[in-house]
C-alpha cells in the first residue's frame, strides 16, 4: 500500500467517523458528509438561556412569556406605546387603588355627584348627559311642575337626547325627548311605580278612538281628525284602526252608537227627520146671515149740473061740455123753460145691509219652522286621534 492509498484510508475513516458522531449510518447512496457536519456545529452551539450563551430566536410578539426569544424592535415600540396610555398606579378611583381589579359601587357613582342647577335655568340648554338637581321651585323655567327635583339627561348617538325629571318627595317621572335646535317635545308625565296596564286604565285609550279636545292646541303625538292621509308604516296601530290611510273628518259630525243591522263602521248618515204626518183644518161651521153694522149716511146732494127742459102735452075738451069728448094732444115740440143748473137732496138716513155666509171650509197652509239642518243643544269640540 502506497502513500497516497494510505491516506485515502485515514480520510475514509474520519468521514465515518464525523457521520458516526452526528449520528448517521454510512450509506454509500447518500450524501451525508455536509449534513454530518451542520448537524455536529449545530449541536455544538446550545440556545441561549438565562443560565447559558447561545443561539436567540428573534420575536416581534408582544404577548409571549418566552425566555429563549428576544424581543424585536417592532415589539419593544408596541410595548412602549401601550406603556404610554397606562394609567400610572398611584392613580385611584374615587379612593380606590389601581393596584388591582376596581369595584365601583352606586354608592361611588351617586354619592353627591349631581350637578346643582342654580336659579331661572331653562331645562331646555340642558343637553349635556349627567345628574343635576333642580332646588328652586318656581325659577326653572320649562320644567314640567312647579317643584325642585331630580334631572336625568341621556344622549346616544351624538343627536338623541332623553330627559327625566323626578319632583322631589313624589314618585312621579316626567319624560320628554329632543327635537332638534332648542326644541323639546311636551313632557309626559308617568304615574310612579304602576303597572303598564294600570298606566292605560288611567289615561290611555286604544288608538284610533276619536277623542273630544276642548281646545285648538292639539296635543304632541294627535292629530285633529279632519279626513286627512297619514303613512300606515309610520302609524302602524293607527292603520288597524283605519286600514285604508284615512283618518275620517270629524268636523260638523256627531258620534252615534252603530245600529244592530244595517249600517257598517265608519258608514255616514246625513241629516233627516223621522218620517210623520199632521192634521190640520178649520172647523165646519154655519154662519147664517149676518147684518152689517148700523150706520147713518145722512142728507146727500146730487150732482148740481142737471140743468133741462120738458116737453108738455094738453088736454082738449069738446063744445059739448062733457068729459066723454076730452081729448089728449101731445106736444107738437112744445116744451117748457129750462129750470138751469141745480141739485136735489136726497135722505139717505140710517141702515144697514144684509150679508149671507153660509155654510163653508178654509184653507190651512202650515209654514216652515226650524233650521238649516237638524242638531241638538251641543258645545263645540276638537275630535282628535293619537299617532301610534
Amino acid at each position: 500500500m502506497n502513500a497516497i492509498q494510505g491516506a485515502v484510508i485515514d480520510i475514509q475513516t474520519e468521514c465515518i467517523n464525523v457521520l458516526a458522531a452526528a449520528g448517521f449510518k454510512p450509506d454509500p447512496a447518500k450524501k451525508q458528509l455536509l449534513d454530518a457536519i451542520k448537524a455536529i456545529v449545530g449541536n455544538e452551539v446550545p440556545a441561549a438561556s438565562t443560565t447559558q450563551a447561545g443561539t436567540v430566536k428573534l420575536s416581534s410578539a408582544t404577548d409571549s412569556d418566552s425566555e429563549t426569544e428576544a424581543a424585536t424592535p417592532k415589539a419593544v415600540k408596541a410595548a412602549m406605546d401601550t406603556a404610554k396610555g397606562r394609567v400610572p398606579a398611584s392613580r385611584k378611583v374615587n379612593g380606590h387603588p389601581l393596584t388591582a381589579d376596581v369595584n365601583v359601587t352606586s354608592q361611588d357613582i351617586f354619592d353627591q355627584q349631581a350637578v346643582v342647577i342654580g336659579p331661572a335655568i331653562n331645562l331646555n340648554g340642558i343637553q349635556t348627559p349627567g345628574i343635576y338637581t333642580c332646588l328652586y321651585t318656581g325659577e326653572t323655567k320649562n320644567a314640567p311642575v312647579n317643584n325642585p327635583g331630580n334631572l336625568l339627561v341621556y344622549r346616544t348617538n351624538g343627536i338623541q337626547r332623553l330627559q327625566i325629571y323626578q319632583p322631589l318627595y313624589t314618585v312621579d317621572v316626567y319624560v320628554r325627548y329632543f327635537q332638534g335646535g332648542n326644541t323639546w317635545s311636551g313632557w309626559v308625565k308617568n304615574y310612579g311605580c304602576i303597572s303598564r296596564d294600570e298606566a292605560d286604565a288611567l289615561y290611555r285609550l286604544p288608538v284610533g278612538s276619536a277623542i273630544a279636545w276642548p281646545s285648538d292646541a292639539v296635543p304632541d303625538g294627535y292629530a285633529i281628525m279632519q279626513g286627512q292621509s297619514f303613512s300606515t308604516a309610520t302609524y302602524p296601530l293607527l292603520a288597524k284602526a283605519y286600514p285604508s290611510g284615512v283618518i275620517p273628518d270629524m268636523r260638523g259630525w256627531t258620534i252615534k252608537g252603530k245600529p244592530a243591522s244595517g249600517r257598517a263602521v265608519l258608514s255616514q248618515e246625513l241629516d233627516g227627520i223621522k218620517s210623520h204626518s199632521h192634521n190640520a183644518r178649520a172647523q165646519d161651521t154655519d154662519l147664517g146671515t149676518k147684518g152689517s153694522s148700523s150706520f147713518d149716511y145722512g142728507t146727500k146732494s146730487t150732482n148740481p149740473t142737471g140743468g133741462h127742459a120738458h116737453e108738455f102735452g094738453g088736454y082738449v075738451n069738446s063744445y059739448w061740455g062733457d068729459s066723454n069728448h076730452t081729448s089728449f094732444q101731445p106736444g107738437g115740440g112744445a116744451k117748457t123753460q129750462a129750470a138751469g143748473d141745480h141739485a136735489h137732496t136726497v135722505s139717505i138716513g140710517g141702515h144697514e145691509h144684509t150679508v149671507y155666509i153660509g155654510s163653508h171650509g178654509h184653507v190651512v197652509i202650515v209654514d216652515a219652522a226650524g233650521t238649516a239642518e237638524t242638531t241638538v243643544r251641543n258645545i263645540a269640540f276638537n275630535y282628535i286621534v293619537r299617532l301610534a
